[in-house]
């Protein structure tokens, strides 16, 4: 993984494109910043003007010596930020992340809380964020994702082989539906077997027994293949299967 990161470097050039990042995230002086792949620190610079402290995570080592002339209050970790983020603390995210991570990030967010996210992302996965599918229904359950603007390749060097999109993330504050309620707590157990994590969402978010929450999964029409499947490994037709079935529950 580390060595696909290095190869997925490209480096943002256009001060008016950081600009646009630091005002959607609102920063203020109280802020911890986390910062995902600060490259040549065009973007941590300024952000460390705007708030307490940024902590930037880089995985390319050969870029130590650039990094190391940032203001004081910018920590520097170098490692793979999908391992490091757990253990560091963190109120925003402002970030122009390598495409290769975008989705394992976005899975990583679904479990840390935060006030807001703002990332440079590939035009790619912005689609799949909004058309009909597996990462448009878990976002809608987690997120609120406003697009801040387009972000032509022109903007990178070296130039990367899709355009991008600078999106803001907040927590979705809309109240759930009961069938999403449980449908985000299957999520959050991706590593279970779909049986199982719909047992324990049953037991959490309607307060059932683990029988009677057996007895009320037997009443869902699943195949045995997707019971015994867990959830992180389900397909995209799949996992709307799935969600059908499950935001029927009352």
């Amino acid at each position: 993984m580390p060595e696909l990161l290095q190869h997925d470097q490209h480096f943002l050039n256009n001060i008016n494109v950081v600009k646009a990042s630091i005002k959607a995230a609102e920063l203020n002086k109280s802020d911890t910043i986390l910062e995902i792949g600060p490259g040549k620190g065009i973007l941590t610079t300024e952000l460390a003007k705007k708030c307490k402290e940024v902590i930037a995570i880089e995985i390319d080592e050969s870029l130590k010596i650039e990094l190391g002339k940032l203001p004081k209050n910018v920590e520097i970790l170098y490692g793979n930020a999908l391992k490091l983020i757990d253990d560091v603390h963190f109120n925003k995210i402002v970030a122009n992340i390598p495409y290769s991570i975008t989705e394992p990030l976005f899975g990583k967010l679904l479990k840390i809380e935060f006030e807001a996210v703002v990332l440079l992302i590939g035009h790619n996965f912005y689609e799949l964020l909004n058309e009909e599918g597996k990462w448009n229904t878990i976002s809608n359950l987690f997120f609120e994702v406003e697009k801040v603007m387009d972000v032509s390749k022109d903007n990178f060097e070296p130039r990367p082989r899709t355009d991008s999109v600078l999106i803001k993330i907040t927590p979705r504050k809309k109240l759930l539906s009961m069938g999403e309620k449980i449908m985000k707590e299957i999520i959050l157990q991706d590593d279970k077997k779909l049986r199982n994590a719909l047992m324990f969402a049953l037991v959490r978010v309607k307060g059932l027994t683990k029988n009677q929450a057996r007895e009320k999964s037997e009443k869902i029409k699943l195949s045995k293949e997707l019971w015994d499947k867990r959830v992180m490994h389900l397909s995209g037709v799949q996992f709307e299967m799935v969600v059908k079935e499950i935001v029927k529950l009352d």
